[in-house]
């Protein structure tokens, strides 16, 4: 059996990310899967500009618990969300598989998500969209089923940025 190389993988998906970014005019069904507080999700990679390695994060005082801090991405500073935890589930333990998403600039908010791992790329051509039980509707978007029966949420990136208690990281 061949042997994966992380590396090659991930360059593969920043490839991906910037052919999407490049062609942002035509839509794709391909969605980035990540792993988040052990749910998987499923985010529009024209949603994301960069998928990079945890870089350090300096803590902010007098933040929500789930801000952890500012991170220095080439000159830039993030705001760096523990998405897990912003959704109220566990915090994200650091691992060397853990990844922060850089927010795409269209969004004009310089803020990166921490996710425990990268699954790969999926498309909702191969997934069964899952209708929900009435009552059931979930505010962060749409379910769907893989062929392997795995359940993948999709994330409304552009929502979640919006709401007012993402913006509002003062504790």
């Amino acid at each position: 059996m061949a042997r994966l190389n992380l590396h090659e993988y991930q360059q593969d998906i920043l490839a991906r990310l910037q052919e999407v970014t490049a062609n942002a005019g035509s839509t794709s069904s391909s969605r980035l899967g990540v792993e988040v507080g052990g749910q998987h999700w499923l985010i529009n990679l024209r949603d994301i500009s960069e998928v990079l390695p945890v870089p350090d994060i300096s803590p902010v005082p007098l933040t929500r618990s789930w801000f952890l801090g500012m991170a220095n991405v080439r000159g830039n500073l993030y705001g760096v969300t523990d998405l897990a935890a912003f959704m109220g589930g566990p915090f994200t333990s650091m691992t060397a598989q853990s990844r922060i998403l850089l927010v795409h600039e269209r969004y004009q908010v310089n803020a990166a998500l921490l996710i425990d791992r990268l699954v790969g790329l999926r498309t909702l051509e191969s997934m069964t969209l899952q209708t929900p039980e009435p009552g059931e509707a979930d505010a962060h978007g749409e379910h769907y089923k893989d062929e392997h029966g795995q359940v993948w949420q999709v994330l409304a990136l552009e929502s979640l940025l919006t709401g007012s208690e993402f913006m509002q990281v003062a504790a």
